[in-house]
């Protein structure tokens, strides 16, 4: 069964050493097709680092197994804003499949539990690290949070450069693209604001 570029579906250590070997094998074609000399010690392992990044690093995202994630109950009925940032974020664009490098800034207003804040990094780079888009990403990153937390409002900010604007195209170096999800009370105009604000002076 095949999965959509920002999907998941758990492997094997079998399964991921096969994919490995077949990236592996089509990379030397596309550097055969180049008309590389593949026996240059330049590039003579470069065939399996590659198929190796890809699969165990940059999508490792849609291969493993969803973080674990605790959740706490809100004894102490905590109603204010908590927010969490700036998480590094390294992704990849599905449309160039070059990188796109950044931040994430998270908040949530609890409603009857909290999360470990470790696990908002986690969530973010098991997400991050797939094909996708940022717009994408974001949504993806919020809808999950909103189901495993249930939290009464939530925002996900994500800043980001990516690299196919900055070393190919219109090479505009210094550009950055900015993404946001709302979930629940961010949707008014005053705790948005608030989370704006937030995010704008851990970015300054």
């Amino acid at each position: 069964m095949k999965i959509a570029p920002n999907g998941n579906k758990k492997q094997t250590e079998y399964e991921i050493e096969c994919k490995i070997q077949a990236v592996e094998e089509k990379f030397r074609d596309i550097l055969d097709i180049l008309d590389f000399d593949q026996t240059n010690h330049n590039i003579a392992d470069t065939p399996r680092r590659i198929a190796k990044m890809y699969v165990t690093e940059l999508f490792k995202g849609c291969y493993t197994e969803e973080p674990k994630i605790t959740v706490f109950p809100n004894e102490k009925k905590m109603s204010q804003m908590v927010i969490v940032g700036p998480i590094d974020l390294k992704s990849l664009c599905s449309h160039h499949f070059k990188s796109f490098i950044g931040s994430a800034y998270i908040a949530y207003i609890p409603g009857e539990s909290v999360i470990g804040v470790s696990k908002f990094a986690r969530i973010v780079d098991w997400f991050a690290r797939r094909p996708q888009i940022q717009e994408e990403l974001t949504e993806q990153v919020a809808d999950y949070i909103e189901e495993k937390l249930h939290p009464l409002g939530l925002g996900v900010f994500i800043t980001a450069k990516h690299l196919c604007m900055t070393v190919r195209g219109v090479n505009q170096f210094d550009s950055h693209m900015d993404t946001c999800a709302l979930r629940g009370n961010f949707h008014q105009a005053a705790v948005k604001s608030e989370f704006i604000s937030w995010v704008n002076q851990k970015r300054s």
